[in-house]
């Protein structure tokens, strides 16, 4: 795994500043703007056969907007399914004792002095939920990716089998962007906002990046390929330097 790559690679197209300016623009359209940037990175990552050259990374071309959505789509579909299951967990396990801490207060005083501590517990299991789920949500986006499909995504033993292969390196790429994300956060506060728009198209970029080694280092140790969607063979003509 090449951490430092998924970002420095971004620059190495000769287009960069182009693509930063236009990923930008993509952030500042609600919604869809995200899913375009996500299409585009699909096109480039799993389209396109010659992957070797970053400097050959498709650049960003605004008349291919609808075909960069269409590819974008499913994995937002497919994150956003899961997020629906999530979501109720973490009522039941960050606001439920809380709830029920708080009830029982009002009836034994001390049982108040115990309710740090269940905070601290709530927040504890909050973030192991949380990291589970991008354990997990890792395959599933990266299979609604490549086969531009909402149903064939949620293939349970290829979800099993691609943590078990590769869990340690997932780890570590997780934190890797919690660590960008922390910078963003900083770069965010320092320039009002305005330097989020314009670095959010490289964190994204890193984040399909670090996706692809982690699937290429799954192949690597007995991974099964996933079939690649006819729907990627369509690839936007590079633009003329």
């Amino acid at each position: 795994m090449n951490h430092s790559a998924s970002i420095t690679d971004f620059f190495k197209s000769p287009k960069w500043g182009m693509n930063l300016l236009l990923g930008a623009v993509c952030m500042l359209i609600p919604i869809i703007g995200p899913m375009v940037l996500q299409g585009w990175h699909i096109t480039g990552f799993w389209a396109r056969r010659d992957d070797a050259d970053p400097a050959e990374f498709p650049p960003f071309d605004f008349q291919f907007f609808g075909k960069y959505l269409e590819r974008g789509l499913w994995p937002f579909l497919v994150a956003m399914a899961a997020s629906l299951v999530l979501v109720p967990v973490i009522m039941i396990l960050f606001i439920g004792p809380m709830i029920f801490m708080e009830t029982l207060g009002h009836h034994d005083k001390s049982a108040q002095q115990g309710f740090p501590i269940v905070i601290i517990l709530c927040v504890l299991i909050y973030l192991a939920v949380i990291a589970l789920f991008t354990f997990i949500l890792i395959p599933l986006t990266l299979r609604a990716s490549v086969t531009q499909d909402f149903a064939r995504s949620f293939n349970l033993k290829f979800i099993r089998h691609f943590i078990a292969l590769v869990w340690m390196e997932q780890l570590v790429s997780m934190l890797f962007m919690f660590g960008v994300y922390l910078v963003l956060l900083v770069l965010t506060v320092v320039t009002c906002y305005v330097g989020a728009i314009f670095a959010f198209p490289v964190v994204i970029y890193a984040w399909h990046h670090l996706q692809k080694q982690l699937y290429q280092l799954y192949l690597s140790r007995g991974g099964e390929a996933i079939p690649v969607s006819p729907k990627l063979a369509a690839v936007p003509p590079a633009l003329p330097f």
